[in-house]
């Protein structure tokens, strides 16, 4: 299986949660390729299996509860297409004591269903990454073999 993880982070801990993801993919046999929301490409996405969106909740352009703003161009992509039948799952970072707990996840979700892409398990919602990062990245790894055993 090859996973695309697009990613981005705002002070490191969704780059620590992909790197993580990856690792244990590929400690399962599967090839990942981590790549920013800029960087995605026609190519990347035709290559991949699956696609797993990750992202910090956070403020922007006046909105609370946002993905990171790297994901602004991915998400008004026009040409949809090009998602339309590929698999997805997303990975959200959040703080409970926002109003919008990981609001990324569900601005997210949106995308995937107006491009034609299809959920393949809940999201994660992970709150206070950095806090319990050993909590945090057991969450991530039966995340993984949840992802896993639904293909």
């Amino acid at each position: 299986m090859k996973f695309l993880i697009v990613f981005a982070t705002n002070s490191g801990g969704t780059d620590s949660a992909a790197k993580h993801l990856s690792s244990t993919f590929e400690k399962n046999g599967h090839e990942t390729t981590l790549v920013n929301p800029k960087d995605v490409t026609a190519e990347l996405i035709a290559a991949s299996d699956i696609i797993i969106l990750a992202s910090p909740s956070w403020d922007f352009d006046t909105k609370e509860g946002q993905p990171h703003e790297d994901f602004n161009g991915m998400l008004t992509d026009t040409e949809i297409q090009k998602y339309a039948g590929k698999k997805f799952a997303i990975l959200g970072l959040g703080d409970t004591s926002y109003t919008y707990f990981c609001g990324a996840v569900d601005v997210l979700e949106q995308f995937v269903k107006t491009v034609g892409g299809i959920l393949i398990a809940p999201s994660l919602k992970i709150d206070g990454y950095f806090s319990a990062i050993e909590k945090s990245n057991d969450m991530i790894t039966q995340w993984a073999g949840t992802l896993l055993s639904s293909l």
